[in-house]
């Protein structure tokens, strides 16, 4: 298996305990446990007692799935990471349990959304709503990984969702080294966060192939979800090293900005707050300071929310994760809540801070939190720094956030549509990332382009209709939450 060709004499340096005859995969370091609690204390989605915060953790270590409040409720936010003072790693542990679950059980029907080698993946079925002048951006972008490129900025596959984004003057200067499609997963970091972890490994050895063969030296990265798979988990976790320098454009942007290439015409005197991105706690959580230094260079004021920085709340799209695994897993419904409840918790704190608008230093979690905007019809606006620099250098951004988050709800129910007459459960295949993505048959790309009329039609988006949908999700969500209260109960009673 991967993970044993990954234990090397460079692996064991890193303190990477590989294999165990159960996962093929060993991050935890149980030595280094002495069971404190101190991880599950800080989880900022359960923030246990500690009496329970060691009862929990003995129930991942034996590995007793069903009774776990732990792997029921997780989102991979991995914070626990990162405040274990034995650096043992017990996100490693939780990553460790949903792979040996995901290899007895494989994955519900719905999990095929995230797998762009499925033909009900988001990014094949998204691209039915998009406009031209989009497309033709992602099929330039596509091209672009063809050739030798010293320095490439890449797109980032949440990023291949709002391509929008880019039409700005502020990148002409990255524009022509624009490069990245929607099969390259992430390098892999989807299927890390979800237990797939041969496949996490396999896809950074394709990715270190690929981009040795360009001769690439340097990398500007959309998304702090790519470079952190580039200098933090692949090497730490899987042995995979790259000789290339990792960037996230939003420091390019800072420094743009300190070093007056880009000027700012006039400060924008708006009250923000920032969602943190999970993975913003990698490379030394550069990029939550990158962020507010860009905000406070073009005027705003910042407010933050309860849950900030390292210890900032998952925008919640990743509570879907716990989802994939146990009893309740092949309900859809059970899926579709939790993340409802878990993107309605983020925007939640956000509109508590008073704040205008909430900025968003990750696209993927800008996608979804402005789902939940629509859904709850939400006053606060949700922004990238890019698009706020926009502002103040004299642009209009396109920003057609809440416009994508209707098209995201289009094939959303589509694919719980074709549910209803599919397999509950499928095991995923390996990722090809040099294979053009399998397309929607024909009878999904009409029920597509059909419910993305209607989403976009004034008999959705009047506001008699925007303020009784918001209403209802609002109720549903309560409701989940309830439900949600009792099972947590029940897993710490037992």
């Amino acid at each position: 298996m991967g993970g044993e060709k990954a234990g090397s004499k460079q692996g064991a340096m890193m303190g990477v305990t590989q294999v165990d005859a159960k996962s093929g995969f060993r991050f935890f370091q149980e030595e280094k446990c002495d069971r404190c609690g101190i991880c599950l204390q800080r989880c900022p989605v359960l923030e246990l007692p500690v009496a329970q915060d060691k009862r929990e953790i003995e129930k991942i270590i034996s590995g007793d799935l069903d009774s776990s409040l732990v792997l029921k409720r997780c989102v991979t936010c991995n914070l626990c990471e990162f405040v274990c003072p034995q650096d043992a790693n017990p996100y490693g542990l939780i990553l460790e349990r949903y792979h040996q679950a995901l290899k007895t059980q494989g994955l519900p029907f719905m999990a095929k959304f995230i797998f762009p080698n499925e033909p009900e993946n988001m990014w094949t079925n998204i691209r039915l709503l998009m406009r031209e002048d989009e497309l033709s951006l992602l099929r330039e972008w596509e091209e672009n990984l063809e050739g030798p490129h010293k320095e490439i900025l890449l797109t980032g596959f949440y990023n291949n969702l709002v391509p929008f984004i880019t039409q700005t003057s502020l990148l002409d200067e990255l524009k022509p080294v624009i490069a990245g499609k929607d099969s390259m997963f992430g390098m892999g970091e989807d299927a890390y966060r979800i237990g797939f972890l041969e496949e996490a490994e396999r896809l950074g050895r394709l990715a270190k192939e690929k981009f040795s063969s360009m001769g690439l030296e340097k990398m500007y990265c959309f998304m702090v979800v790519e470079a952190s798979m580039f200098t933090d988990v692949l090497p730490k976790k899987f042995g995979i090293h790259f000789d290339f320098q990792v960037e996230l454009l939003d420091s390019w942007i800072l420094d743009r900005l300190k070093s007056g290439k880009i000027q700012v015409k006039k400060g924008l005197n708006l009250k923000v707050t920032v969602h943190d991105n999970c993975c913003g706690r990698y490379m030394d959580g550069k990029l939550q300071d990158v962020t507010r230094e860009i905000l406070e260079h073009i005027g705003c004021e910042i407010v933050e929310m309860s849950h900030s920085r390292e210890n900032a709340l998952c925008c919640g799209w990743a509570a879907t994760v716990p989802t994939l695994y146990g009893p309740a897993s092949s309900n859809p419904l059970h899926t579709l809540f939790n993340l409802l409840q878990g993107l309605y918790l983020r925007l939640e704190e956000a509109e508590a801070t008073w704040a205008q608008a909430i900025v968003v230093p990750c696209p993927g979690c800008y996608v979804f939190l402005s789902l939940i905007k629509a859904l709850t019809a939400s006053e606060i606006e949700i922004y990238l720094p890019l698009e706020l620099v926009q502002m103040a250098t004299g642009e209009t951004p396109v920003h057609m956030n809440e416009e994508r988050a209707w098209d995201i709800l289009a094939i959303t129910t589509n694919l719980l549509i074709k549910w209803a007459f599919s397999p509950k459960r499928f095991a995923p295949k390996p990722v090809e990332i040099d294979k053009p993505l399998p397309q929607a048959g024909r009878w999904d790309k009409a029920r597509i382009k059909l419910l993305g009329r209607l989403y976009h039609s004034y008999l959705v988006q009047n506001p008699i209709s925007r303020k009784t949908i918001a209403g209802m999700v609002k109720v549903m969500i309560r409701a989940y939450r309830a439900y949600l209260k009792r099972q947590a109960r029940e897993a710490l009673c037992q």
